[in-house]
């Protein structure tokens, strides 16, 4: 029988063994008989919510009966909640969301100054704020796919890179992908809606 096993965060490697030889390495900390996890393999046709409400049912207390989708939400929630791996990943996640909202905003800041006496005379003319703010919203949403598009193939390398020098599971997956340039998309929102204060009180009297 073959087994696939690689790294984890945690764990470099893997050491498998016999019951015998399990006991005669850690006997000193493990009882006979004492079984830490197990797994059962169904059929495909088989029912798995009937299943494990059978064993839950019939399994004493102290024994936890999950899917392996559940035992994955658990190992992952861990991971996320309980370790420093998580906090540096969420703590890195939160820096790049307000350093690319910082250089949008001084990108967007910058073109409208740049460009208040065109803003401006597009109010003189009839144009209403709101079309100005569309303009710059526009723009906004422009520099997010820019930035989303080039920044999703890096990523990628690095996810392939990772992957294999580690042999850790990194995938990126199209739920995340969708995420993080919504996530985009909202970060250089926030950025013009800051952006656009100048536009609204540029007055094309004090201008020309």
């Amino acid at each position: 029988m073959w087994v696939k096993l690689g790294t984890s965060f945690g764990i470099n490697g893997h050491l498998v063994t016999s019951d015998i030889n399990f006991l005669r390495l850690f006997g000193e900390r493990r009882q006979k008989g004492l079984i830490d996890i197990g797994v059962l393999k169904l059929e495909p046709t088989a029912n798995t919510a009937w299943v494990l409400a059978n064993l839950r049912a019939k399994l004493p207390s102290d024994v936890l009966v999950i899917s392996k989708q559940e035992f994955l939400d658990k190992e992952k929630g861990f991971w996320n909640s309980s370790t420093p791996v998580g906090y540096v990943f969420d703590l890195g996640a939160v820096i790049g969301f307000i350093v690319g909202a910082v250089i949008v905003y001084q990108i967007l800041y910058s073109d409208v100054s740049d460009h208040l006496a065109e803003y401006a005379t597009l109010k003189a003319i009839g144009f209403r704020d709101r079309y100005l703010l569309s303009v710059v919203f526009t723009e906004a949403m422009i520099l997010a796919a820019m930035g989303f598009i080039p920044g999703l193939g890096i990523s990628l390398g690095f996810y392939s890179i990772t992957r294999q020098a580690t042999l850790l599971p990194m995938v990126m997956t199209v739920g995340r992908a969708i995420f993080v340039l919504t996530l985009t998309a909202l970060m250089c929102g926030i950025s013009a809606a800051i952006a656009i204060r100048k536009l609204q009180s540029a007055d094309p009297a004090d201008i020309f």
